[in-house]
């Protein structure tokens, strides 16, 4: 049975799962589920998802949501033990520290947007001490996680990339900076252009920032 993939192509979360899934090379059937269009609330959706948000995956008989908890079971699932997400549990246990502040600190802090498609001051001020100390802790190593790009990366990659296309300031950080070249270097050049930077440039023309 093929695997499916509910996404919203402007989505964050939605957006890193598919940067993983190219990575992995993986054979996905993808479903855009518009949220302007309320679709993610229509029964057909949330009797896959209650919880109707975007992404969900379905491999077989096994539903998940929760792009964070996506990432660590497609690497688990498809290639156990690449450096995407190591076995060693040391080195998982960091990645997941990551992942856990992105989703509890970083994306949080733009949730104001999300909701209301601007950012206030103090919001904008949040997010940047803690990009600041993101940039404090790139002075140390080459990737989030340390010297290997991993799933963190991708994670923290978008919503960095996310919260500058919607204005927030972060030029004065040069290990961010340095990290994000890396990042599109990294990546397939088509892959960056149409998951990451398209996408932000298209939610820049929807909320007329």
């Amino acid at each position: 049975m093929s695997i499916q993939l509910f996404h919203n192509d402007l989505s964050p979360p939605s957006r890193v799962v598919r940067i993983l899934i190219k990575l992995l090379d993986l054979k996905v059937e993808e479903t855009k589920i518009s949220l302007i269009a309320d679709e993610h609330l229509r029964p057909e959706f949330t009797s896959i998802n209650p919880f109707h948000q975007v992404p969900t995956l379905i491999d077989g008989d096994f539903t998940l949501w929760e792009s964070r908890a996506i990432l660590t079971y497609l690497v688990d699932r498809f290639a156990p033990g690449n450096s995407l997400y190591p076995s060693d549990l040391k080195a998982r246990a960091t990645i997941d520290r990551w992942l856990y502040w992105d989703i509890g600190t970083m994306y949080a802090t733009l949730r104001p947007f999300i909701a209301n498609g601007s950012i206030d001051s103090e919001a904008d001020q949040l997010f940047k001490d803690k990009a600041k100390e993101l940039d404090d802790s790139l002075a140390e190593t080459k990737y989030v996680a340390g010297d290997t790009l991993t799933i963190a990366d991708l994670s923290l990659g978008v919503t960095i990339n996310f919260s500058v296309a919607i204005g927030i300031d972060l030029s004065g950080l040069s290990h961010i900076n340095r990290w994000t070249k890396q990042l599109e270097s990294d990546l397939k050049s088509d892959t960056w252009s149409r998951l990451v930077v398209q996408p932000n440039n298209a939610l820049v023309w929807l909320y007329h920032i």
